[in-house]
């Protein structure tokens, strides 16, 4: 399937997806469904959808997150010294993506 668009609606959807944390194609492939099948934005589907991209990007984040921490423990047992500033942002980033992980499954749930 080709769908083309002109400058000025690519960005709309560009900004559009951003805006719902979606790719590009997620939220054309949403938004087409959701009208196809006489749905809204804030459908059950709809919010299961953007549920579980958010949780597919929130484990990439935690896969980037474990790399920094087996860099850091592998610094740690070459040298035997720890830089804080490094420890302390891989800290910083494993708060933000569990508290990502937590907001994402109370909405599945629908608190």
């Amino acid at each position: 399937m080709t769908v083309r668009y002109n400058a000025a609606e690519f960005e709309e959807i560009r900004r559009a997806a951003a805006d719902r944390s979606q790719t590009i194609a997620r939220f054309c492939a949403t938004s087409t469904l959701n009208d196809a099948r006489g749905l809204s934005a804030g459908d059950p589907q709809d919010r299961l959808d953007r549920a579980v991209d958010e949780l597919a990007a929130s484990r990439a984040q935690l896969a980037r997150i474990g790399n920094n921490l087996n860099q850091i423990a592998f610094a740690l047992n070459a040298n035997g010294f720890l830089r804080p500033a490094e420890l302390d942002a891989t800290l910083g980033l494993i708060r933000r993506a569990v508290s990502q992980v937590d907001t994402t499954a109370g909405e599945l749930v629908g608190r």
